[in-house]
């Protein structure tokens, strides 16, 4: 599946990259994910609260960046 680059919108092979191949944002953010709340903060797949700053800019080590209920909300059609 492929998403744009949160960043530079640039299309990125989502199962294979965990950044952008041009610029090196972390694609996975969790304000981009279905699965997020934003108002309350809350993860409803993993039941678990992110900041909305990390929602927003993730690290390596963010619970976004290789997590297994990530559900895009912008996908990239063809």
């Amino acid at each position: 599946m492929e998403i744009r680059c949160p960043s530079c919108g640039t299309g990125n092979w989502l199962e294979n990259e965990i950044k952008c191949h041009i610029c090196g944002v972390i694609l996975r953010r969790c304000v981009d994910c279905l699965n997020y709340q934003q108002a309350s903060e809350l993860c409803r797949a993993l039941n678990v609260t992110i900041d909305l700053e990390e929602a927003r800019q993730p690290r390596l080590l963010s619970a976004s960046t290789n997590c297994r209920e990530y559900r895009p909300g912008r996908l990239i059609t063809a």
